[in-house]
């Protein structure tokens, strides 16, 4: 079993936080930034910008999470828990995007900790993820977190036993929950502010 790792924490010049159904955009707009690469290592299959369009409309739907590294409020990196809508299943699905100058920064690992500790709280036992079998870097990041690698002919699988939830885990998710909805709804209210206003307040 997989310790979850402490949330809300700052990673390189961004923090990891939920991204909220309201910031749907931030979460899009990273997604059209991937490069040709990076979109193929995380969907699997080489995909256009329609694909990625449909794809982050309906992420927040019933049954997903995100959780984002955020620099200067745009999303440079992406974790996505998936399949909440079947949770009699006790399973979840993990799946990672991370634009190529944020790599190396010890931001996939800030978001897998923060995935697990979501997918502990929510009652997910056991986590899945796929990448292909080139994707180093992240057969790197399953085997950090203890995950059991499974080679297929075209794909990797990775099993991962989260745990039961604890009330340090609950804490600290509603900690980090309550931080990144304050800053949404604190962006939100700034986008309605005068400009003058806002250089008045910031000393812009």
């Amino acid at each position: 079993m997989v310790r979850s790792r402490q949330s809300g924490k700052r990673a390189g010049d961004g923090v990891i936080r939920r991204l909220w159904p309201a910031e749907r955009d931030l979460f899009r707009e990273h997604l059209l930034r991937l490069d040709p690469v990076t979109r193929h290592q995380r969907f699997g299959t080489a995909v256009n910008d329609e694909f990625l369009e449909s794809y982050a409309r309906t992420t927040f739907n019933v049954g997903g999470l995100v959780y984002a590294y955020v620099v200067d409020g745009v999303v440079r990196g992406a974790a996505e828990l998936r399949g909440l809508d079947d949770i009699i299943a006790l399973t979840g699905e993990a799946a990672f995007s991370v634009e190529t100058p944020w790599r190396r920064r010890g931001v996939g690992s800030q978001l897998f900790g923060r995935l697990i500790t979501a997918a502990r709280n929510r009652g997910v036992r056991t986590l899945y993820l796929t990448c292909l079998p080139e994707n180093t870097a992240m057969r790197r990041l399953a085997a950090k977190f203890e995950a059991d690698l499974v080679s297929g002919y075209a794909d990797v699988e990775g099993v991962i036993a989260t745990g039961a939830p604890t009330p340090f885990t609950i804490l600290d998710e509603a900690l980090d929950n309550a931080k990144g909805f304050a800053t949404m709804a604190l962006s939100i209210q700034k986008s309605f502010w005068p400009s003058t206003l806002i250089a008045r307040t910031f000393g812009a």
